[in-house]
């Protein structure tokens, strides 16, 4: 009888309480696992220390440095005077990728071909995306094909897709990328001169001092049409403002980045007289920024007299010109496997002094930047592999290399 209770009785009961007990444990504690895992981790200045690990030399002005997202590992290296030259396997293939010297100006020092970014597609549809001053000056952006060798692309391919003039020699820009929505995010300076003369950042009526988003890939672009706009531009619509506009109030945002594993952008915002900045917009902030020039230099007025700042997008981390800095080189969060201790901290630099931060949000949630690495190079961009190892370009050295740990 006792026997006959068990088995019909009680071991089906325990068997629901056991099961019970299991999914109560997965609702409760496999969320808590994720949240733990995917929680930043605090950023601890002190802690901030890097090497860099020479990968390939030999470089004429190299300003930007990327990996087609292809599964090679081939990385692609833009020289200024309008080569982009290939390192597979740590050697550098003779002949250039592409080579447009014939289309680009560099004369003045913010001229040339600035550039690169590869279709969210290349591996099948081989279009790949390129930001140049051209003979006459102005700012261009073209879309070439690569030809039946991976390793050379078809220079008779471009395509048109806009053109900006511009006033002045610099301030150009010149970073592209595309952004985790696959659409193309293009940054244009002020204009040039000093001080922004014409107004152009805080204008609404012209390309300068913004960040522009606009949709590239063929199979949505209006017919007859160079490109898109997306639906959501915050400034569809709205009269006397261009549509492209995704960002205002920059006075040159060389290099800007997107964190590839939560979408937030980065952009280093080179400073006029005084402070160079760093600004952050969460993927979740919206578009429609203005990041302030030139009401402001960082944080602090450039203008007279002092205005509200309620509508301004601040930086979140900057330097002074006192503190050995005088052009600042935007980076991006690190993702890489070679420094996972790095995860999560956002690297940037000065041009001129070669000094090299980490920065972030430290155990309090203030944002914190790390004592400066001397680096003894002229830091032109950073740039990232498909495993999000990040690299960096001297200009002056021709060299490119990886963040790697310190010797």
């Amino acid at each position: 009888m006792r026997k006959s209770f068990i088995v019909t009785h009680l071991l089906p009961w325990l068997a629901r309480t056991l099961t019970s007990l299991v999914l109560l444990l997965e609702v409760v504690l496999v969320p808590v696992a994720i949240a733990a895992q995917g929680a930043p981790t605090a950023f601890d200045p002190a802690a901030f220390d890097i090497g860099l690990e020479p990968v390939a030399d030999g470089f004429v002005e190299p300003l930007f440095v990327t990996d087609a997202n292809d599964d090679t590992g081939r990385l692609f290296v833009v020289e200024k005077g309008g080569t982009i030259r290939i390192i597979a396997g740590n050697e550098v293939i003779e002949t250039p990728f592409l080579d447009i010297t014939d289309r680009v100006v560099d004369d003045a020092y913010e001229q040339g071909l600035l550039g690169l970014a590869f279709a969210p597609d290349y591996a099948e549809s081989g279009l790949f995306y390129v930001n140049y001053t051209d003979r006459a000056g102005n700012s261009v952006v073209s879309r070439f094909l690569v030809s039946d060798d991976p390793n050379v692309a078809d220079a008779g391919s471009e395509e048109l897709l806009l053109r900006q003039q511009q006033p002045y020699a610099n301030h150009n820009g010149g970073m592209i990328m595309f952004g985790p929505d696959n659409y193309l995010y293009i940054g244009f300076g002020d204009g040039g001169s000093g001080g922004d003369p014409q107004g152009n950042a805080q204008r609404l009526d012209t390309w300068l001092g913004k960040i522009l988003r606009i949709e590239v890939d063929p199979g949505y672009i209006p017919e007859g049409e160079p490109y898109g706009i997306p639906d959501d531009n915050p400034f569809t619509g709205e009269e006397g403002a261009l549509p492209e506009i995704w960002a205002y109030g920059l006075r040159n945002p060389w290099r800007f980045s997107f964190d590839r594993e939560t979408g937030d952008f980065w952009v280093g915002d080179v400073g006029q007289n005084s402070i160079e900045e760093i600004n952050y917009v969460p993927i979740d902030a919206g578009a429609g920024q203005n990041f302030g020039w030139n009401i402001t230099e960082g944080t602090v007025w450039y203008l007279e007299p002092a205005r509200d700042t309620s509508g301004l997008t601040l930086p979140v981390l900057e330097y002074t010109h006192d503190q050995g800095g005088c052009s600042v080189t935007g980076g991006y969060v690190y993702r890489g496997g070679e420094m996972p201790d790095l995860a999560g901290i956002y690297l940037f630099a000065d041009f001129c002094s070669g000094l090299l931060w980490g920065g972030g949000q430290d155990a309090s949630g203030a944002w914190a930047m790390s004592a400066p690495v001397e680096t003894g190079l002229s830091i032109s961009s950073f740039g990232e592999d498909d495993a999000g190892n990040l690299y960096v370009t001297d200009l002056g050295g021709g060299g490119v290399y990886l963040v790697a740990p310190p010797l």
